[in-house]
């Protein structure tokens, strides 16, 4: 229901605008009637109405005046201006507040009803359009930086600056992943939501760069600064932004300090696709380091019978999605799949080498149930462990 404010210093006006409309015939609600702009002013800061009906020349600060300082707090509200005066002064400045309609007095019903309804379809347009802007522009501008991100930023061109407010006019800049560490606990959309609200916050902060949270949890960022000459300077700045994303990761992530890569330094926009290949080969690195430090932690581990994709996951401060992903681009097998690869390849070996008996060979290669390890040999080798045994002593 469209909210209605009518302020008059005319009291008998006040009275008689709630019976001179059908109020609630067109959807609208008078939620108040103020006798001064004063008034008008404390009921706005409380109870933010959609429409202002106000007379213009009152006692003290003319309606014109409240308009003025209303619009400055709350430019989504519409104002339709009443007059006692044909005064073309008045007309002006009402024009220059972009007014729906100025009206004089006495009132005609059914002008007032027209400037009313005008005075709701723009209010309401504008609501519709910066709902778009505050919840769709976001998910297409998500869509637009996913795109460039496959395409190794390839297909760049000048539009994207502008779209992302990203300028380097004087200064330097540089692009960087960020890798947070976070408690496995929490769930992928919380951390996802809580990461894409940091995210907003510092692209508000630091004017001219951006910051995206990936599907993967991580923060790509063009860091600019146009008053940062000399490197010195730009990345002692840096570090204070790398503090702030810190003290975030530890406080409501629940993790430690975060990691973060960054590629050359940028001197103007051009370089932005240099800078981004060079931290994209730096994450890459880090990346293929850790994992080939997994797997040989798995293959050190796998008797361990609390070994598992979370404790692993864990160990490294990972997030055990993140990790199961690259673990399978980088290795192409999933990451439960290859802990039981390792653990069935030393089942083999041990029977082959050794005469312990099946329940024996279950413990020592990470199982507490004799059954389940039959159950995974067989499955893995096409046979149970007694007949691989046979077949090897055959062989031998």
């Amino acid at each position: 229901m469209t909210k209605i404010l009518f302020v008059d210093d005319d009291a008998i006006i006040r009275r008689g605008i709630a019976g001179k409309i059908d109020w609630n015939k067109y959807g609208w609600k008078l939620v108040h009637t103020a006798r001064d702009t004063m008034e008008a002013l404390d009921y706005i800061k409380n109870n933010q109405p959609d429409i202002i009906l106000t007379d213009i020349k009152m006692p003290g600060m003319s309606g014109i005046e409240m308009a003025q300082i209303t619009k400055n707090y709350y430019p989504g509200i519409k104002f339709v201006f009443l007059s006692g005066y044909k005064d073309f002064e008045y007309a002006q400045q009402v024009l220059k507040l972009n007014a729906v309609d100025y009206l004089t007095k006495p009132l005609n019903d059914g002008k007032l009803i027209e400037a009313l309804k005008k005075a709701e379809s723009i209010q309401k347009k504008e609501s519709s359009e910066n709902y778009i802007l505050n919840r769709t522009y976001p998910v297409i501008k998500r869509n637009y930086i996913s795109h460039l991100l496959k395409e190794n930023f390839q297909q760049m061109d000048e539009s994207f600056f502008t779209a992302f407010d990203i300028n380097l006019s004087r200064g330097l800049g540089v692009v960087g992943f960020i890798e947070l560490h976070y408690l496995d606990s929490m769930s992928y959309d919380q951390l996802r939501k809580k990461i894409e609200t940091y995210c907003t916050g510092l692209t508000q902060t630091y004017r001219g760069s951006f910051f995206f949270c990936m599907d993967n949890l991580q923060i790509f960022m063009i860091y600019t600064d146009n008053d940062a000459k000399e490197e010195s300077t730009f990345y002692a700045r840096l570090q204070q932004v790398e503090a702030k994303i810190n003290a975030f990761s530890c406080r409501h992530l629940g993790g430690k300090n975060a990691s973060f890569f960054y590629g050359s330094t940028m001197r103007n926009l051009n370089d932005l696709y240099c800078s981004y290949q060079a931290a994209l080969q730096n994450i890459n690195f880090r990346v293929d380091d850790l994992l080939l430090e997994i797997r040989r932690y798995i293959e050190q581990h796998y008797d361990n019978c609390d070994l598992s994709l979370i404790t692993i996951a864990e160990h490294f401060n990972m997030n055990h999605c993140y990790l199961t992903s690259v673990f399978k681009k980088k290795f192409h097998i999933n990451l439960y799949d290859y802990v039981i690869k390792v653990r069935m390849e030393n089942a083999a070996r041990l029977i082959q080498s050794t005469r312990l008996k099946n329940y024996e060979i279950a413990a020592a290669t990470g199982y507490k149930n004799p059954q389940y390890f039959s159950n995974s040999f067989k499955k893995f080798y096409g046979r149970t462990a007694t007949q691989y045994r046979e077949k090897c002593r055959k062989e031998g």
